[in-house]
């Protein structure tokens, strides 16, 4: 299965450098020209299936890109929302600037954050789930970067460390079911 794994547009949140977790905030003007710029991205790609967190800012950006990526088929796609997609919880740090989220890690204070190990885990589930449902097709998951970067560097596959995962960039992998290789990164 091909994996095309893409990080929402910008919002608000991101421009002013807010920690956003599972809290709904949408694109900005920004964001959606973003979102139909990356249409450009995956014009490359026979998308079979198109799937985005639960968020509004991941589906959002999915539409755009599947409406602008020159495909009629991708245009006829609809976005399945998946809760497994959302974003990490960063408990009581949603909200605040990405300074004090800082120096609270620092403190070693996790303030009710979902651990990067169990975000990791319930992406490769859902993965699983999907190989085993369209083992040989293209998917496009649309989510966020906070769960992207974890993902990646918790099953060994990119290190991210604290890099950033550019909005509506896009990283593509293939997954035979076991393990994934990682074609393209943060495009």
């Amino acid at each position: 299965m091909r994996i095309i794994l893409a990080r929402h547009g910008e919002t608000d949140y991101n421009k002013n450098k807010l920690v956003q977790g599972h809290t709904d905030i949408p694109l900005n003007k920004e964001g959606i020209r973003q979102g139909i710029a990356a249409g450009k991205k995956i014009e490359g790609y026979d998308i079979d299936i198109a799937y985005s967190s639960v968020l509004d800012r991941a589906y959002d950006t999915a539409r755009y890109m599947l409406d602008n990526s020159n495909s009629e088929d991708n245009k006829k796609l609809s976005v399945i929302k998946d809760k497994r997609l959302i974003e990490k919880s960063y408990g009581e740090y949603e909200g605040v600037s990405f300074a004090e989220y800082g120096a609270g890690l620092k403190a070693g204070e996790t303030r009710g954050m979902e651990l990067d190990t169990d975000a990791a885990d319930r992406v490769e589930a859902f993965f699983k789930e999907k190989y085993e449902e369209h083992p040989d097709k293209t998917m496009l998951a649309v989510c966020h970067g906070g769960l992207i970067r974890s993902f990646l560097t918790q099953k060994g596959i990119k290190d991210v460390g604290r890099g950033v995962i550019v909005n509506t960039s896009v990283s593509v992998l293939d997954y035979d079911g076991e393990k994934f290789e990682l074609i393209e990164f943060n495009k």
